[in-house]
């Protein structure tokens, strides 16, 4: 079942990882991107993983006090509210990530051949899966989840809005307002945005913590790997090699099918999750192909993005070409030329 774990003294650059922790942390905390954020405490997604893998590498040759030193981290950073102390949502957040950590320490524990995402999907569907059963058994079932997540997402909301509109009453604001008409009508706008975002962000849910389950899922990956000689499975490859099975593309496809069929009405909001999942990771896969495209000139595409009508493009952009990639392997294709 388990294969040996390798061992190497290659060392990884820090430096991206660093990056990529600090927008995990940051992120979702920051307004309003912390209305769509399930978790923004993020470190209760990342300690549990990395201490997983820990546990992990110690069962098959690696440091016990390593697994020691995160499974004690990780135990101190699940005793801290995940959430407005003792609402159904902070339980919820930290059983999820007790469930997600588990889950990927099982997978990794069957086999160290299998390469880092299909692990990590893996872990996630096992996790969804039995956080559905768990729902299904509950009162109320799935809608007791969904209203735990809507109270949190406007509890976050109001927050933000509530910091806006005492900004908005200094008379310092007034007398900038006044030199510029156009920012009460702008932040009036963005009110707006922010009270409708969490009824939509709970609808996605599921789709959401999904995707930043995965997040969470490859940096405590990339930690583990920078920290332990004893590897439990191949390291991250690079964005520009960003790929996955062909067969996901069923998931774009059903869920489009459940959202515009008026015979899967039922189902839409279901449909609505798929696309949302599926639809970020073919993004994600377009990302890696425009970036090997540029050779890897990340700060380009990034400085690019920035600009809203070229970022737009871009994401169609990059959309496109990772739905494409699926029949036409750009990449692949080039190489053998």
């Amino acid at each position: 079942m388990t294969a040996a774990a390798t061992t190497t003294t290659r060392k990884q650059s820090w430096w991206p990882l660093l990056w990529g922790i600090t927008a995990l942390l940051i992120l979702p905390i920051s307004p309003p991107l912390n209305e769509i954020f399930p978790i923004d405490q993020t470190l209760v997604l990342l300690a549990p993983v990395v201490a997983a893998c820990a546990i992990v590498g110690w069962k098959v040759g690696g440091r016990a006090a390593l697994a020691i030193v995160w499974l004690v981290f990780a135990g101190w950073i699940l005793l801290q509210p995940a959430g407005s102390p003792g609402t159904p949502y902070d339980q919820m957040a930290r059983g999820w990530a007790i469930l997600l950590a588990a889950s990927f320490g099982l997978v990794s524990l069957w086999s160290a051949a299998i390469p880092f995402f299909a692990r990590a999907l893996t872990a996630v569907g096992i996790a969804t899966a039995v956080g559905f059963m768990i729902a299904l058994s509950s009162p109320s079932g799935i809608a007791r989840f969904q209203h735990a997540a809507q109270s949190e997402f406007s509890r976050r909301a109001g927050t933000a809005i509530e910091r806006i509109e005492t900004v908005r009453d200094t008379p310092q604001w007034r007398e900038l307002a006044a030199k510029a008409p156009a920012l009460d009508p702008m932040y009036d706008e963005s009110e707006a945005m922010m009270r409708a975002m969490p009824d939509r962000a709970a609808s996605l849910l599921p789709a959401l913590l999904a995707l930043e389950s995965l997040a969470a899922l490859a940096l405590g990956w990339a930690i583990y790997q920078r920290l332990s000689s004893v590897k439990i499975g191949p390291p991250l490859s690079p964005l520009t090699e960003f790929r996955f099975s062909d067969q996901l593309v069923w998931g774009v496809a059903v869920g489009a099918t459940l959202c515009l069929l008026p015979t899967f009405a039922d189902g839409r909001n279901a449909g609505y999750n798929l696309l949302a999942f599926f639809g970020v990771l073919y993004l994600l896969r377009g990302v890696g192909v425009l970036a090997w495209i540029a050779q890897g000139r990340y700060l380009i595409l990034g400085i690019l993005s920035l600009i809203p009508q070229v970022g737009l493009m871009l994401g169609v952009l990059a959309l496109a070409l990772g739905l494409g990639d699926t029949w036409l392997d750009i990449r692949k294709r080039a190489r053998a030329t």
